[in-house]
């Protein structure tokens, strides 16, 4: 009888583990498209500050040249750079990027440790840890 319930006991264990890999697999999978969002986001945004900065600076020269098109963009092209500057400013989608992927990269290290590990109260301490420090650093 005794034998039954430690049977039991050590399925329900393997069992909890299961669900903690499926949990970190599943935060790692987000994180690794947050990773992806957040670097097109950022080097999208900072290409297009660059190119319409350089459009509004050049208004006069675009004026008289084969571009004069551009020149009428350029009161919309500065009010966008200066709303997206503030946003970039406020947001700060570098630091984000990188904080998610340093976390992405510890639950990586984290998943790789976990394989074989017996003791999976330490795992999972470990994995709120790490999500804890995630969201206080990436997430507003």
């Amino acid at each position: 009888m005794a034998e039954g319930r430690a049977e039991g006991k050590a399925e329900k264990v393997a069992g909890q583990g299961g669900l903690l890999e499926a949990d970190m697999k599943s935060e790692l999978a987000a994180w690794e498209r947050a990773t992806k969002v957040l670097g097109l986001t950022y080097r999208g945004l900072r290409v297009f500050l660059i190119i319409a900065s350089a459009i509004v600076a050049a208004e006069a020269s675009l004026r008289g040249s084969e571009f004069a098109w551009l020149a009428g963009w350029t009161p919309i092209l500065a009010l966008l750079v200066a709303i997206l500057t503030a946003i970039d400013t406020w947001l700060k989608p570098q630091q984000k990027w990188r904080g998610v992927m340093e976390s992405r990269d510890d639950l990586k290290d984290l998943l790789a440790s976990a394989e074989g590990e017996t003791d999976r109260r330490d795992i999972q301490i470990r994995f709120a840890a790490l999500r804890k420090r995630h969201r206080e650093a990436n997430v507003d």
